[in-house]
């Protein structure tokens, strides 16, 4: 299939949105378009009739021209869209959803969580790939290959999610066309791995709209597959692109909506949405259609869960972004169980499902002639059922308590009933309705004449709302992360250790992730974006640069002298004495472990991947390569090696400390960048990781001033561990040989980053990788080295003095930039 792709500009403050589609005006005749995804509502009541009737026009000509007849939602494993009103994207590293120590997955735990904050979810996205996709050449399905238990217990996984009622979507990359080939289009995979494990369906990352041949992978083994593309399935214009027509419709019944905004806020992450929610094109095409509003990294959720509310569609409680827990206040929480808990009942009585008896901003709220629809205050749509059945969703914009006055006039008969859902009351009969509405807050109203199952609803949600909002929590705060500590290892020392001596050390160093934020004006090591840029044109995106934004997430680690997690780290410290291997472990040295120590995995996939076993059962590296560092090991692995040779990994600033020692140098052999094949070995950016070379072969010239080799471009390093209440990371260091680019071919939109695992080739900067066990940790080029304690050295468990922050005379930035 030839992908034709829309070359567009690029937001680099935003990580995976498509946040400048939303300035692409859709080209039609329709003269209310917002944005891509959405249309602004009218300007005043007074212009609503003309408003509306374009938009119907609007409608009836797109359905006629892709001949949209709406079969697609009578198939049984598509249908449950229309009801699925919550999901959240969350990676299966998730310690509510894993444990690392019982080494089982705790699916109960991880619904009882969401059950008990916010009022439980409908389907989840699960996320195992992107950030840690890159570190080596397995591609994005070979991470899921590696889950812990592998696809077996992938499927075990879904069964129990099913058993509860929540259907499971997987992440899929289609930038990810670099590494490990398949032999097979991804659409072929994907669906066949689906089947394999009973899942859904999938969350295009990235992408437009769902191509065809993903629905048809899914029919041709019989596995149908719902799509839900990130860019919602909207088109970019009528038709002009291969990618952005409005066909799949007729196919995909999902999609995000991360659009619905102007732009981003003054933090540089978050969306900035306008006061008008916009309505939502494609529930406007068909009302079945379910999209999850997404804006992943605000604090405060207000915006995204009424604009949904008011679209009568759902949201995208994505909480743990990247290893960043954006976890929800008190007060959404509890708005989102009180307004999914009205969707879900009105979604299973097919009450709010028909775009043609939908009325956004409908007249029938009573509001002055003059006041225009961007002035806040109560909103609400109307949404007519066949049988007459009137529903109308209200949200109030506004700071302050108001009431909405509806006319239900046109829908009451002497038969017919009033109830107020949000309250849970049944209302008299009459003409007009007042509703109250707390601040930012959510109003139902329904009007039957029909025998409907309400009661038990307004049973709950007068229970649910006998709380006001406003009394609940609203302040949000950063998980608090544990740096794990290290016993003290034995004094055990040889000719292949370097002694590090005491030092007063300016520790300074920064992670390199893309996510979360990067704060411009903190950012003296230059690993902030400046601008957009557009991969994999610029070369410079083979190193990335962080997305620029407020820095007050999470992001990255958070050292014992901190008061929360950050990007940046600076502290004036005293380290050492101490040893550290000069070389990295070798796999002639992990051999030689295994045989004297008798370990065997307990979960042996991507263990030693290319060793083989001899006639006594022992592990062997291939012939020859005896002097390469080890790999394929997980961190708890590595650390039991250091621990049988009486030692143990190293802790962040000791390994620095021994890379750069005390003159703040860029790398181990001097502030320039390596020469390939003298300092370092040369970048690969194949399909496959290179041979790793020798250790020492690029000694001296690539060696640390205290002689330690092999510290940056061979492989990365294991070091410190930080874990909050849902993510465990490792930092790394160093860096390796392998280096994927992203590809200029996919179906999605072009990318303004390469999303594969950056590079921290100089020694004041890091990386991070996400842990969840064994078989998911270990990597082609990821090895580590060893640190034997002083007699006279620091004590545990962080071997370190804390000597303070860096003061104005003690500053050495220039020296680091």
């Amino acid at each position: 299939m030839q992908f034709v792709v829309q070359a567009m500009g690029w937001d680099s403050a935003c990580v995976g949105c498509i946040r400048k589609l939303a300035l692409l005006v859709v080209t039609s005749n329709v003269g209310y378009a917002f944005d891509r995804q959405t249309f602004v509502p009218p300007a005043d009541p007074q212009s609503w009739k003309s408003w509306y009737t374009e938009l119907v026009a609007w409608r009836t000509r797109i359905l006629h021209d892709i001949n949209y007849t709406g079969a697609v939602y009578r198939d049984p494993a598509v249908n449950w869209t229309t009801t699925s009103y919550v999901q959240p994207q969350t990676h299966l590293y998730d310690r509510y959803l894993y444990d690392p120590e019982k080494h089982e997955y705790t699916v109960n735990r991880y619904l009882e969580d969401v059950e008990k904050r916010y009022g439980g979810i409908d389907s989840i996205l699960l996320w195992p790939t992107y950030t840690n996709i890159g570190i080596d050449a397995r591609n994005q399905f070979d991470y899921f290959r590696a889950l812990p238990g592998g696809l077996d217990g992938l499927k075990k996984l879904t069964l129990q999610f099913h058993e509860r009622g929540v259907r499971v979507l997987w992440a899929y990359n289609p930038w990810d066309q670099s590494l490990r080939s398949e032999g097979e289009p991804h659409w072929a995979t994907l669906a066949k791995l689906l089947k394999a494990t009973g899942g859904d369906g999938f969350n295009g990352d990235t992408m437009l709209t769902m191509y065809r041949q993903f629905w048809d992978a899914g029919v041709h083994i019989g596995h149908h597959v719902v799509g839900e593309m990130e860019g919602g399935g909207y088109a970019t214009t009528d038709g002009a692109h291969e990618d952005a027509k409005w066909d799949s419709m007729a196919w995909d019944t999902m999609g995000w909506g991360e659009s619905w905004n102007d732009g981003t806020k003054g933090d540089g992450i978050t969306n900035n949405f306008l006061v008008a929610p916009g309505v939502d094109k494609l529930k406007w095409l068909d009302g079945r259609h379910m999209t999850h509003v997404c804006d992943r990294w605000a604090k405060d959720r207000t915006d995204a869960m009424q604009y949904a509310f008011f679209n009568g569609v759902g949201y995208e409680s994505w909480e743990n972004v990247w290893g960043m827990f954006m976890h929800f206040t008190p007060r959404d929480g509890e708005a989102l169980r009180r307004a999914a808990t009205l969707l879900r009942w009105l979604g299973r009585q097919r009450l709010i499902q028909s775009s043609e008896g939908w009325e956004p901003y409908t007249p029938d709220l009573l509001r002055a002639v003059d006041l225009s629809f961007d002035k806040g205050g109560p909103m609400a749509s109307k949404f007519v059922h066949e049988s007459g059945d009137c529903v109308w969703l209200v949200v109030n914009r506004a700071d302050s308590p108001g009431a909405a006055e509806i006319n239900v006039s046109k829908c009451t008969k002497a038969s017919s009933s009033i109830y107020d859902l949000y309250h849970g009351v049944h209302l008299p009969l009459g003409n007009s309705v007042k509703l109250r509405l707390e601040a930012h807050g959510y109003g139902a109203l329904l009007v039957t004449g029909r025998d409907l199952p309400v009661l038990p609803l307004l049973a709950r949600m007068q229970h649910l709302t006998a709380i006001p909002l406003e009394n609940l929590n609203s302040e949000w705060a950063p998980l608090q992360q544990e740096m794990v500590g290290m016993v003290n290892s034995q004094a055990s020392t040889s000719s292949r250790m370097v002694e590090i001596k005491r030092t007063k050390y300016t520790f300074r160093t920064a992670g390199v992730e893309l996510e979360g934020g990067c704060d411009l004006s903190h950012d003296t090591w230059g690993v902030c974006c400046q601008q957009s840029r557009q991969c994999p044109q610029d070369p410079e995106c083979s190193n990335p640069c962080a997305n620029a934004g407020e820095d007050s997430r999470g992001v990255d680690a958070q050292f014992p002298w901190e008061i929360m997690p950050g990007r940046f780290h600076t502290r004036i410290i005293e380290v050492g004495p101490f040893y550290i291997d000069r070389y990295l472990v070798t796999k002639g040295e992990y051999a030689k472990y295994l045989h004297e120590n008798g370990y065997a995995p307990r979960e042996d996939y991507n263990f030693l991947v290319g060793w083989m076993r001899d006639a006594e059962g022992h592990f062997r590296p291939p012939r020859g390569s005896e002097e390469q560092p080890v790999v394929w090991v997980s961190l708890t692995e590595a650390r039991a090696y250091c621990e049988w040779a009486g030692k143990r990994l190293p802790h962040t600033y000791e390994w620095q400390l021994a890379a750069q020692s005390i003159d703040g140098r860029l790398y181990p052999w001097g502030n320039q960048p390596g020469e390939p094949g003298v300092h370092l070995p040369a970048s690969s950016n194949g399909t496959s990781v290179p041979p790793l070379p020798n250790i020492g072969s690029y000694s001296p010239a690539g060696d640390s001033p205290d002689g330690v080799s092999d510290l940056v471009g061979v492989v990365w390093q294991y070091t410190d561990e930080f874990r909050d209440e849902h993510t465990r990371t490792v930092l790394l260091k160093g860096s390796s040989l392998y280096t994927p680019m992203l590809s200029s071919s996919f179906p999605a939109v072009q990318q303004g980053q390469n999303w594969y695992f950056p590079k921290a080739l100089q020694v004041n900067r890091h990386n991070r990788m996400m842990l969840m066990d064994d078989s998911y940790e270990r990597a082609a080029t990821l090895g580590f080295r060893c640190v034997a304690d002083h007699a006279n050295g620091q004590a545990a468990p962080h071997h370190y003095t804390d000597l303070g922050p860096i003061t104005h005379t003690d500053d050495v930035s220039t020296l680091w930039v």
